[in-house]
């Protein structure tokens, strides 16, 4: 099974890592390495510096360390082939800017999903210094996954482990969710032994849910809530409950800032989540 992420059935072939090199960037590159070696994609490490660093190369994340750990546990039994046939590059672009960076890398590599660590802050900082990461995706329009850190990470960075049972999809009247669901469904293929239990939220003061048609899967089993009030603090509050694995969320990302818009929402939502987050563009 390939994991796919649009209604083109294009499979996950190239996914991007921007890493700082710092700690705070080792789980979104345990995400980034599962995702890559599972789909055998070819996977890129990128760090944008000013000038050239030679020093700089040791201190990238340690791709054969983590799989010779991940094979320890047993958790590559099956998956020698994809190992194989998947690839790793770390690059460095001399660019300081991090955005930047990898929209330079963008447009001459073909890039099917973006791995992103945050640091998920709010308040007056945000509001000055708006997310690099947040940017990122904006600008790139693809899919983004985002581990903030210290969230309950899907993938064991030790073991290699994917722990993804269930999976908050927010439904809303202003953004076409079946990108976000078909995400979730295709998120099986990192699954040893394929089941999920994905929960469509509605948030609607007026009591009445959005018409969805859910596909029938034998490995997948839908829930459908609705609650009133805010959508962010909703969304938040159900994946608590649930203990949500992770997110995945529709967004247009149109409007960047406050609101009550999709990619607003977004935003609000990620800044406290508490585990990795999935915007795919709607």
């Amino acid at each position: 099974m390939t994991l796919l992420i649009d209604s083109g059935d294009r499979p996950v072939e190239s996914v991007l890592h921007p890493t700082d090199l710092s700690e705070a960037s080792l789980a979104a590159f345990h995400h980034a390495l599962a995702i890559g070696v599972r789909n055998a994609a070819r996977l890129t490490l990128l760090h944008a510096v000013g000038q050239r660093s030679t020093d700089s190369w040791v201190d990238f994340p340690s791709v054969r360390g983590t799989l010779s750990r991940w094979r320890a546990a047993g958790h590559l039994d099956d998956l020698e082939a994809q190992v194989k046939r998947s690839s790793v590059r770390k690059a460095e672009v001399t660019i300081r800017d991090p955005v930047a960076a990898c929209l330079a890398h963008l447009r001459q590599h073909e890039v099917d999903l973006i791995v992103l660590a945050t640091e998920g802050r709010g308040g007056l900082s945000r509001l000055v210094r708006a997310s690099r990461a947040e940017k990122l995706a904006r600008e790139s329009k693809l899919p983004a996954l985002f581990v903030p850190r210290g969230v309950r990470p899907f993938v064991d960075g030790e073991t290699g482990e994917v722990r993804l049972g269930r999976i908050l999809v927010p439904v809303a009247e202003s953004t076409d969710p079946k990108p976000a669901m078909l995400f979730a469904v295709r998120v099986a293929a990192l699954l040893d032994d394929p089941s999920l239990e994905i929960t469509l939220l509605h948030v609607s003061d007026r009591g009445e849910a959005i018409a969805t048609e859910a596909p029938e899967l034998p490995f997948c089993r839908w829930n459908v809530l609705t609650r009133p009030g805010d959508p962010a603090e909703q969304i938040l509050a159900v994946a608590d409950e649930i203990r949500a694995d992770t997110i995945c969320m529709s967004t247009s990302w149109n409007r960047p800032g406050l609101g009550r818009s999709d990619s607003g929402v977004t935003e609000r939502v990620l800044r406290e989540a508490p585990c990795p987050l999935a915007a795919v563009p709607a």
